[in-house]
């Protein structure tokens, strides 16, 4: 029995590496179709609503998508012009560097006593990496330029193909299950379906309101470039608990190098981000996607950290909603279940702060 199940868990384990060792090996062919999937579910109700007005399933899906592409197309081109227009002179930009170094390199001797020498060294040696580093990013840019644009020319193709012959793919579905577990296996399907379209639909509503949102605040602020930035911000707020990070630490970087007198800009830019991400929190997504995915904090973070491994910034983008169709899977499945109770975000319940929960202790113990 020992062996049976030491065997068992062997070929499991066996099967997972292959399945890894698969996703990195194919990521130019798999994040390209990933991502089309996560498209597909966005843009399906506006071709079912079509559809249902007569219109043939294939000019329906064509309609939709060249909408949605030239959507795409205008914001990218737009933030691409905008940041093209950013002129950095990087021989100048070191120049406003070392001042402000030998500035914090003042300070720092007088109040903490530190030796001005080793400070020196230790500061001179980290601009050059950084400037160096910069340059050579610079030029590896072009070099992927080429494989991004054939990436994202697969996505149309891909996401056409996958609205059309979707009926076919239950079908297959349904053949590989048996007729047996047909009913389990629709279940699952209606069920991915539904909340895989109602959290891609809220996510891009959510990314609007957060764009004109960070480029009206950086606006304000006077920030050059705001809207591009602005909207830079919000697509990485994708990514969750870092993507606002990162979002807001692009234009503090930019005033940083660029503006004589940077820290007030910084200390506004980043009021504006800590206010913007709790009004996302508390109010926007809570209302907009509301609760369909219940994950736990601890399964999102290890999945960025592996999704990142495998497939980069691109699979941080589409880890969450993944995982959501996982747990919907594993739920589904007696043998799975206990997996999904793991991911999930139940268990806690007494443990978990809320506004709501410290009011109605407060009220108790009047």
């Amino acid at each position: 029995m020992k062996n049976q199940a030491l065997i068992r868990f062997a070929a499991q384990l066996f099967i997972l590496t292959i399945f890894f060792i698969v996703l990195i090996l194919a990521k130019d062919i798999l994040i390209p179709l990933a991502i089309s999937i996560f498209l597909a579910y966005t843009i399906y109700p506006l071709v079912w609503a079509i559809e249902k007005r007569g219109v043939h399933r294939g000019l329906s899906i064509i309609v939709v998508l060249l909408v949605t592409l030239l959507i795409l197309m205008t914001a990218g081109l737009f933030i691409s012009a905008k940041l093209s227009n950013m002129t950095i002179n990087l021989s100048e930009l070191k120049t406003q560097m070392d001042a402000k170094i030998d500035t914090v390199q003042h300070m720092l001797e007088i109040k903490a006593g530190i030796n001005p020498v080793t400070m020196d060294h230790y500061l001179t040696k980290a601009t050059d990496s950084l400037f160096s580093s910069w340059q050579s990013a610079v030029g590896s840019l072009f070099a992927m330029t080429t494989n991004t644009l054939i990436l994202l020319g697969l996505l149309p193709f891909y996401t056409f193909f996958l609205l059309f012959y979707r009926t076919k793919t239950a079908h297959f579905i349904f053949r590989i299950v048996g007729r047996d577990n047909k009913a389990k296996a629709l279940h699952i399907m209606r069920e991915v379906s539904t909340i895989t379209t109602k959290y891609m639909s809220g996510l891009l509503i959510v990314v609007l309101i957060l764009a004109i949102l960070n480029s009206t605040g950086l606006l304000i602020i006077g920030i050059p470039n705001a809207i591009a930035f602005g909207i830079l911000a919000a697509v990485l707020n994708l990514i969750p608990y870092i993507g606002t990070f990162i979002g807001g630490l692009i234009p503090i970087l930019y005033v940083l190098l660029t503006s004589a007198n940077p820290f007030e800009p910084i200390l506004q830019i980043f009021i504006l981000f800590s206010v913007i991400q709790f009004l996302e929190n508390n109010l926007i997504t809570p209302n907009i996607v509301g609760s369909n995915i219940k994950i736990n904090p601890l399964s999102i973070i290890l999945s960025l950290l592996f999704a990142n491994l495998i497939w980069g910034v691109a699979g941080m983008l589409i880890v969450v909603p993944c995982l959501a169709i996982l747990k919907i899977i594993m739920r589904n499945i007696d043998g799975l279940k206990p997996y999904a109770f793991l991911i999930s975000d139940r268990g806690v319940d007494q443990h978990q702060l809320s506004v709501k929960r410290i009011w109605k202790k407060r009220i108790k113990r009047k």
